[in-house]
């Protein structure tokens, strides 16, 4: 392996034992951004755990090495090493054809539309990192970031899936959204259906649903409208009884100045309609709509709940 490559193995095992507040966690966002290689060897991993995390494919994988190397080369006291696996099966997974790679990226403020080979279209909202492969056993993306739309062309022989850290979405042609944050992915579903899963279990989404995931349960549905997530490719942001910690972050991606929440007495939730040209003006008019106290300090907007 080289070196950026063992680097990867390194991190991804790592950051399966530890909570999802540790330090590690910052530390491999830095890492990942010091140079695009990282994230997509890190990515790689990621995509290899998803082929091969069920006991039967990993099985399979471990006979097969065997038979090539010997046992002893591959086990350690009965147990197979996850990065060893990791790391020859991802030499195994890059044999495969690629159809397609790229990587789509959008600034704070910025929107992008993008068509896929496949016919399957993105839509990114602000602030939102991707990595798209395509080889001839499926079409994978991996959303490092933010918040996209996914209007996807049927394949009935090849399901698309996006790997978003906390669960992976599965389908064969639907409409939906994907949000993703350190502590959350969301998944809002228009038309068709999809699979959310992620180690603690997994839930099967219809038209109109919305799931919440994290790193401490299986998926669950939130009782939103799946139509708000899709608001911004129409230019607004749709909050429904959002806490300030959601507003926060939403307003974040379409500003410079990052908008923070401070400890306070109260917890608002707010309803509204927020033009994304005029985010400026929401801000000021919080006040207005919820008891909510807005003050600025060394480049930073801050909320309060009175």
């Amino acid at each position: 392996m080289s070196s950026v490559r063992e680097q990867a193995a390194s991190w991804f095992t790592r950051l399966m034992h530890v909570p999802p507040d540790h330090p590690d966690h910052e530390q491999l966002r830095l890492w990942l951004s010091a140079n695009p290689l990282h994230a997509r060897e890190y990515q790689a991993f990621c995509e290899l755990w998803g082929d091969f995390s069920s006991t039967a494919n990993t099985q399979a994988l471990a006979q097969a090495l065997e038979r090539r190397h010997g046992r002893r080369t591959f086990m350690r006291g009965g147990v197979l090493g996850l990065a060893g696996l990791l790391a020859v099966g991802l030499i195994w997974r890059y044999r495969q054809p690629l159809e397609f790679e790229a990587q789509y990226a959008t600034a704070i403020g910025e929107r992008h539309h993008v068509s896929l080979p496949d016919g399957s279209e993105l839509y990114l909202a602000a602030d939102t990192r991707l990595h798209v492969r395509f080889d001839q056993g499926q079409r994978q993306v991996y959303l490092l970031q933010g918040q996209a739309i996914f209007d996807v062309a049927h394949e009935a022989s090849r399901a698309f899936q996006v790997e978003g850290g906390l669960a992976q979405v599965t389908v064969l042609g639907t409409r939906f959204v994907v949000e993703r944050d350190k502590l959350e992915l969301r998944v809002s579903v228009a038309r068709g259906a999809v699979r959310v899963e992620n180690d603690k279990g997994s839930l099967v989404l219809a038209a109109g649903d919305v799931s919440s995931s994290n790193s401490h349960t299986a998926p669950q549905r939130l009782g939103v409208a799946a139509d708000n997530a899709f608001a911004f490719e129409q230019g607004r942001l749709v909050l429904e009884q959002a806490g300030l910690e959601e507003v926060a972050k939403s307003l974040s991606r379409y500003r410079r100045q990052p908008v923070r929440v401070l400890p306070g007495k109260g917890k608002p939730t707010i309803n509204a309609v927020v033009q994304l040209d005029n985010v400026e003006g929401f801000i000021q008019a919080l006040p207005s709509i919820a008891p909510i106290e807005v003050s600025n300090s060394s480049g930073v907007t801050y909320l309060r709940g009175l």
